[in-house]
């Protein structure tokens, strides 16, 4: 079983193990119509004991997440660290690095971030991830994550089946249904790239997180829930002319934009979170349009 699955089982072993629980019980009334009365009771009571004793052991797990949901405070190596390595932070004037420590204190109470292969996650890979969460809500509501409750880093990049092998290209992913709904996923070492440079435009982190917020009006289609519906046509448009572009190389946006409207979408984010100026001067209508919507 690959980490992955092992994770899995593991964040959904109580509800596995309460199903067991339950059919177990529907022979009870078996055993009785068989008459066998005394082995009925005899398993009703340990099927009883059991689940009472996996109820516990739920509520002390939910207790400890309660308890853990309080705000997180960001000490002075902390915002060392942040000053160095995340240049959004370090641009930011001193009111606004206040509201940026604020807000990544909420996420790391709110959001679980599980390492593959750690026990614990490394307080440097949650700050990446909680400063690719803030920079991609920058201006919009930072507390509408929607329904993520979980981001899970792997190693390296990953496969398809979410295995990390030689000449995996997966750097991240944002799940639309199904059981891991509320999970993202991100490869440490493409999550780091990311934040090491401003100037090509690229990090997976923000990425992801931008696929989150376009998630959030139920559909992953490129149109984010701040579109409004007269703005549809225009956005499109814009969409439409810049895809174009790429398609006869004359456009500096990542060429896995033109995939589809919702990479589009992901795909800009990263390039005018990260470097504004230049996307800007480059796509002045773009950012137009942007700026009106996230520079509340």
């Amino acid at each position: 079983m690959n980490e992955y699955l092992k994770h899995i089982v593991n964040k959904y072993r109580f509800s596995a193990w309460l199903i067991v629980f339950l059919v177990l019980l529907l022979f009870v009334p078996l055993l009785i119509s068989a008459n066998y009365n005394f082995q009925a009771k005899i398993l009703g009571i340990v099927i009883t004991v059991l689940i009472s004793i996996a109820l516990w052991n739920w509520r002390m797990q939910t207790a400890r997440k309660i308890i853990k949901a309080s705000r997180i405070k960001l000490n002075l190596n902390d915002r060392f660290w942040l000053d160095r390595y995340i240049k959004f932070y370090s641009k930011l004037n001193k009111s606004d690095k206040i509201v940026f420590e604020d807000r990544m204190g909420l996420f790391l109470a709110e959001i679980i971030i599980s390492e593959i292969g750690k026990e614990v996650p490394d307080k440097e890979t949650c700050f990446y991830v909680a400063s690719s969460a803030i920079i991609a809500y920058w201006g919009l509501p930072y507390w509408n994550y929607g329904e993520l409750s979980e981001v899970i880093v792997y190693p390296d990049n990953f496969t398809s089946d979410n295995l990390v092998k030689e000449n995996a290209f997966i750097e991240g992913k944002v799940h639309h249904g199904g059981i891991m709904d509320a999970t993202m996923i991100l490869s440490l070492t493409a999550l780091k790239k990311g934040f090491s440079t401003n100037l090509d435009y690229e990090n997976v982190g923000i990425h992801e997180f931008s696929h989150l917020i376009d998630k959030s009006d139920g559909q992953i289609d490129g149109k984010p829930y701040f579109i409004e519906k007269e703005e549809e046509f225009i956005w499109f448009r814009l969409l439409d002319e810049e895809i174009n572009k790429i398609k006869n190389n004359n456009s500096d946006i990542n060429p896995y934009a033109s995939s589809n409207y919702s990479e589009f979408f992901s795909v800009i984010m990263e390039y005018y979170k990260e470097n504004p100026l230049d996307f800007e001067k480059k796509h002045p209508k773009l950012s137009h349009f942007l700026n009106k919507k996230l520079m509340n």
